[in-house]
């Protein structure tokens, strides 16, 4: 089963559609480290490129058939209540805002690709006021159907980390109930990244130094550092709940270890977002963890690649 992911990032959503049994023919970002990493893990199959100047028949070429699925997700920042620069006005963050435009090119290739099954996966904002309905309409009008709009809360599916996220696809989705999994579930048995270990990017990351004070006597839950959001205020550099679910990865995260004043590992992190040991990463250590926090989790999309096989 061939697939194309678009805003294809590091290819978290394309590890677990893989593990499911399909295979990604055609993917593109528009940033360098994002598409090196992808095609680090899945071969030379990503282009950097804007996808705003995209024609179907680029990718279609790469096709003798039409692919049974399209993956996309666009940039959530002009959704998202943590940009604290977020467009007010929802109709506005959709059409005036340059990057949420970029939700209507996805669309507007899935459209003319028109493959068997598509999905569109960003924040919840994304469908906030009126947009919800004004998606559906334009998804109509394009001829894909009307959509379901599916809530999917990570730690259902067996992600360690707490991540709320609409999916847009053309199948309903169920969400799996699997059992939470807590931090400890995740990242409890690792050795110690100050020592040698065989572990693939599990190497010891210091903390900002104005910070290892602080960090001393922070207790689980608390974080170092404060930032505005569109409504509220959030932390970072929190240290973890060893026997709770971690709180929502973002490309900006750090946290805490539970037990040990230190900085999570990216192998830790990419754990806490399901993605395999094994995982390769090409660009600066900033640039790794947002490819880790922006992505969706392989976990999730291995399940929806399953629910996929068994609606064909």
């Amino acid at each position: 089963m061939e697939m194309v992911d678009l805003f294809c990032g590091g290819g978290g959503s394309s590890s677990g559609f893989h593990q499911a049994g399909f295979e990604t023919k055609y993917a593109i970002d528009n940033k360098w480290h994002t598409t090196q990493t992808f095609n680090a893990n899945f071969g030379n199959i990503a282009h950097q490129r804007d996808i705003s100047t995209l024609r179907s028949e680029v990718i279609l070429q790469e096709f003798k058939k039409r692919p049974t699925l399209v993956t996309s997700s666009p940039p959530c920042e002009p959704f998202t209540p943590t940009n604290h620069k977020r467009i007010k006005n929802t109709y506005n963050r959709l059409f005036d805002d340059e990057t949420g435009r970029l939700t209507l090119h996805a669309l507007r290739l899935i459209s003319n690709i028109d493959p068997e099954f598509w999905i569109l996966e960003n924040v919840k904002g994304m469908i906030e006021g009126e947009n919800k309905q004004i998606l559906r309409e334009q998804i109509i009008d394009l001829g894909l159907g009307n959509p379901y709009f599916n809530i999917v809360h990570a730690k259902d599916w067996g992600v360690p980390s707490n991540r709320t996220r609409v999916i847009i696809s053309n199948i309903k989705l169920t969400s799996p109930k699997m059992k939470y999994l807590s931090v400890n579930d995740a990242i409890g048995n690792l050795p110690d990244p100050k020592y040698p270990n065989n572990l693939k990017n599990h190497d010891f990351i210091p903390i900002p130094h104005k910070y290892e004070k602080d960090m001393i006597t922070q207790k689980p839950g608390e974080g170092l550092v404060f930032f505005y959001g569109a409504k509220q205020d959030y932390q970072n550099y929190i240290r973890l709940k060893s026997n709770d679910t971690a709180p929502v990865v973002m490309g900006k995260s750090r946290f805490i270890h539970p037990f040990f004043d230190r900085l999570l590992t990216v192998f830790e992190q990419g754990r806490l977002m399901t993605f395999p040991d094994d995982y390769s990463y090409v660009g600066s250590i900033e640039q790794i963890f947002d490819i880790i926090g922006e992505a969706i989790p392989p976990k999730i999309t291995k399940e929806i690649g399953l629910q996929i096989i068994k609606n064909q």
